[in-house]
């Protein structure tokens, strides 16, 4: 008799001991996930969505094109923030039944089924016992709210959604779908849009701003993709920062904008690289302490050779990195450091094909080429790793100059409106056709 009013007494002991520990854990969980506006880390948030994630890599993994992977993958955003909610709402059933099975003795059939009947305010399992019903009280209250924090952080989700992908879609116009970026500085020039293009720089480094900011605090964004299969919004953010590199890189005159937007760009291509980074290990290490990124030796060799205005912007770029990566994951931020020290992947071929591509649609040539490719690729050096990498493991729309995906994909071209001008003075019907490369 003894020994079973002891196994009683532990069993309801550990009960208690692990409901208060659920029920903490479930409600950090909570807080960090949809109410403190910090990227802050959640065991719980953190496993759901690395779940949901490899679950969806690996279903994608089985579609034999591109668009039936993309059709895949666009349920992954979505699919996070439902199992997520599922997963505190069983979380609290567990933490308040185990509560209840410590406070009252009664078995665990019993106890989960009031834990249920208070959670979801049904009322069919109710008791008069003090304990019991303050439990019973609180159990009440807290179904509703999580159910109204979620349904109040929904529209903020959707609403920064929308506000990043109006950027995107008009990509698609000015600068093709998919996006790339000699595509972008080639309509320009056809339009007799050049002098534009400071202003549409100015607005991607705001765009690219918010878009650390909002992808930071709400993680599940990262994972929530365009509408069109050959929109992706890194696709987008990549093209237009090559636009920029580009505009430098071609033409004698500088603009303040286009730096501005290679250093706000870059930035935030190195967070979504360690966001991913991170998320891929499951846990993050000590945060970085180090000075690596912008440092190396062959870089500081390149910066002798710039002009002086380029070096004090590289200069300034790279001390803006070191204060933007301090405190983030240090493994993450070695392997981007490394990476950056790595040849660039894009070649001087394909440099040339967009040169000849800038040219036959008049956009101002005015720098040499051998030169301009230098400093081209100076430039790229700084976010061409951290942009292949995440659009590797987004598997975004694989676009001209955006790297290799897990999956031997085809690159997708747009449609290149230099080659769409003779076919239309021609008198031709088909404008759309494949155009050469």
């Amino acid at each position: 008799m003894e020994q079973v009013l002891a196994a009683d007494v532990l069993s309801r002991t550990a009960a208690l001991i692990v409901g208060t520990w659920l029920l903490v854990a479930t409600t950090l969980s909570l807080l960090r996930t949809v109410v403190i506006p910090r990227s802050l880390r959640s065991m719980i948030s953190d496993a759901v969505a690395i779940t949901v994630v490899r679950g969806s890599l690996g279903l994608a993994r089985l579609r034999r094109t591109y668009p039936k992977r993309d059709g895949v993958l666009a349920w992954t955003g979505p699919l996070i923030l439902l199992c997520q909610l599922l997963t505190w709402i069983v979380l609290y059933l567990i933490a308040y039944g185990l509560l209840i099975r410590g406070v009252s003795g009664m078995g665990f059939g019993d106890a989960f089924r009031q834990s249920g009947s208070s959670l979801f305010t049904l009322g069919f399992a109710s008791v008069d016992v003090e304990n019991q019903t303050i439990i019973d009280f609180v159990a009440a209250a807290t179904g509703p709210i999580v159910i109204a924090l979620m349904i109040g952080f929904l529209p903020n989700i959707y609403s920064t959604y929308i506000d990043r992908e109006v950027a995107v879609t008009m990509m698609s116009t000015a600068g093709g779908e998919p996006a790339w970026g000699p595509e972008l500085l080639a309509r320009a020039a056809l339009v007799d849009n050049v002098d534009d293009l400071s202003r549409i720089f100015g607005e991607w480094t705001q765009w690219s701003t918010r878009l650390r900011l909002t992808h930071v605090t709400y993680p599940v964004l990262v994972w929530v993709r365009s509408v069109r299969t050959n929109r992706h919004y890194v696709v987008s953010l990549l093209a237009m920062m090559d636009a920029a590199a580009l505009r430098l890189a071609l033409c004698t005159s500088q603009s303040r904008e286009a730096f501005t937007l290679l250093l706000s760009g870059g930035q935030a291509m190195e967070i979504l690289y360690t966001f991913l980074y991170a998320r891929r290990r499951w846990n993050a290490g000590r945060g970085f302490q180090g000075a690596v990124t912008g440092d190396s030796r062959s870089l500081q060799r390149a910066m002798r050779t710039m002009p002086d205005w380029d070096r004090r912007f590289i200069a300034i770029q790279a001390a803006s990195d070191h204060d933007i990566l301090r405190g983030l994951d240090d493994g993450a931020v070695q392997a981007l450091s490394h990476g950056d020290d790595r040849p660039l992947e894009l070649t001087r071929e394909e440099f040339d094909v967009a040169v000849d591509v800038l040219r036959r649609s008049g956009f101002p040539i005015d720098r040499d080429v051998d030169e301009a490719w230098d400093l081209f690729r100076l430039a790229r050096r700084r976010y061409e790793f951290a942009a292949y990498e995440v659009c590797r493991r987004l598997d975004a729309t694989p676009a001209p100059w955006t790297g290799r995906r897990n999956i031997d994909t085809p690159v997708v071209w747009p449609t290149l409106a230099v080659d769409v001008i003779p076919l239309i003075e021609g008198g031709l019907d088909d404008p759309g056709s494949e155009p050469d490369r």
